[in-house]
């Protein structure tokens, strides 16, 4: 009998905390911009946003606004959408972290565009990198390496040219590399390296991913093998996509 009542009494205390853990997860506030405009128009369409401390803009269309503030490539937003080019202008502050600057975008959305949507998840082909035989020859990035002021601390760069594509990296992850040379592919790319490190590093390919080309450039697979120790390979694998469901013309600033 008494341990069944001590039984009972765990259950119903375990069901407590969760439930209160719930709701003040639910009662947590979405963060906002500290100021923001959205106005229709714009003549130079951008694939990323500027960034600054303390500064967000953007001149682009929904697909690319909503694949930021949920961290899914653009490409894989469906459903209702808006055709217009926005000008995004927002303020926050400097010491925001990515995360939560997504999240600002994420209720921008919600309040100005009235945007509703769901998740979902689809098999697909793609591509994965992962450590070769002869492990990584990545440099990790030293813990004391600051930026100067008003740099980026944590990017990766595709700069692309007749000579091939440059990519840097610094203190990148491999699913922040993968994430690049998937948009550039075109093609969904996951990280299979088991790496959770961030690192410093760049490299150029031609833009035929498996063959090297008459540049001087080598293909993407031999870049990798040879510059980081990594390998591509072509797999299948899921992809998480998100389904417009309604939105609207944004409100008035």
């Amino acid at each position: 009998m008494l341990r069944a009542f001590l039984r009972r009494t765990l259950r119903r205390t375990a069901l407590c905390i969760s439930l209160c853990a719930l709701l003040a997860y639910c009662q947590s506030p979405q963060p906002h911009f500290e100021a923001a405009t959205v106005k229709i128009g714009g003549d130079e369409f951008m694939t990323r946003p500027e960034r600054s401390p303390g500064r967000f803009r953007w001149t682009t269309e929904l697909s690319y606004l909503v694949g930021y503030a949920y961290s899914v490539d653009f490409s894989h937003v469906s459903g209702a959408t808006l055709r217009e080019t926005y000008i995004i202008n927002a303020a926050f502050e400097p010491n925001a972290k990515e995360s939560e600057i997504r999240l600002m975008l994420q209720s921008l959305l919600a309040e100005r565009f009235n945007l509703r949507l769901h998740r979902d998840i689809k098999e697909v082909d793609g591509y994965a990198i992962s450590v070769g035989k002869g492990g990584s020859k990545m440099k990790e990035s030293a813990a004391t390496d600051q930026p100067a002021p008003g740099i980026r601390d944590r990017f990766v760069s595709a700069i692309l040219s007749s000579a091939g594509t440059m990519i840097t990296g610094r203190r990148a992850t491999l699913a922040q590399l993968a994430e690049t040379l998937g948009r550039n592919l075109e093609s969904p790319m996951w990280d299979r390296t088991g790496l959770q490190g961030e690192y410093d590093f760049t490299f150029r390919y031609a833009q035929d991913v498996g063959a090297d080309t008459q540049t001087d450039a080598p293909s993407l697979t031999t870049a990798l093998r040879e510059s980081l120790g990594l390998i591509l390979q072509k797999q299948r694998g899921p992809v998480e996509t998100l389904v417009i469901d309604h939105v609207e013309p944004p409100s008035e600033n």
